[in-house]
């Protein structure tokens, strides 16, 4: 099992204290626990950006190279924006939550459990699982407005995200340290992606064009 979790964790100031991106598992579980344990508080709090750049820089990456047969969600959104401070304070929307879905959709031939787990404020609750059932169900989801995708996560999520890759890079291939730069915007990792698979692409269609141009043993 591998076992992912993003909570804010101010260097175990924040309830529980439990977390820590050096809590790793032991035993034969080394290795296949993950904590994206957010730190700096609310100064600023973590948001849309914070949480996309995490689920591209560790948890995807890692989830892929894990290949798991299922994906069992514990869905809280104490994260939500509308939660006060005491209760969390981050800025996630629940538009954000239905598009981390649809990239878990991508795991294990989409086969996907959500079982709502928490959050403190109603209103939140109910948007982003409404948000998440669309992703669910495959509907078309609204795009992430386009200051979101242009914008670079924050100091503090930068901080804990590498802190948390130069660790777990001891277990997981795809997830080294700085290999996929968290300081930079989600638009500007996509076109890295796009113009990565284009190569790729352009090679494997040179390679055919090789093959198909050498002659057969019995066309001679």
């Amino acid at each position: 099992i591998l076992y992912v979790s993003l909570h804010r964790y101010d260097e175990g100031n924040f309830f529980p204290g439990s977390g820590a991106p050096n809590e790793v598992g032991s035993g034969p579980g080394e290795g296949y626990n993950i904590n994206i344990a957010w730190t700096g508080g609310l100064d600023p709090p973590m948001g849309d950006v914070e949480y996309l750049t995490a689920f591209r820089t560790v948890i995807m990456p890692a989830a892929n190279e894990f290949d798991p047969e299922i994906v069992l969600v514990s869905a809280g959104f104490d994260a939500v924006e509308g939660h006060d401070p005491p209760l969390g304070g981050y800025k996630v929307t629940a538009k954000c939550f239905g598009h981390l879905t649809k990239q878990l959709l991508k795991l294990a031939d989409g086969r996907v459990v959500l079982a709502l787990e928490g959050g403190h404020d109603l209103t939140a609750i109910c948007d982003a699982s409404e948000a998440c059932i669309n992703a669910l169900l495959g509907n078309e989801l609204e795009p992430l407005p386009e200051d979101i995708v242009h914008q670079i996560p924050n100091m503090n999520a930068i901080a804990s995200l590498k802190k948390t890759t130069e660790i777990q890079s001891k277990y997981w291939k795809s997830v080294e340290p700085y290999s996929v730069p968290v300081d930079c915007a989600l638009a500007e990792s996509q076109k890295q992606e796009r113009e990565e698979t284009e190569t790729v692409s352009a090679m494997a269609s040179l390679s055919v064009d090789v093959e198909q141009c050498i002659p057969q043993e019995g066309s001679r």
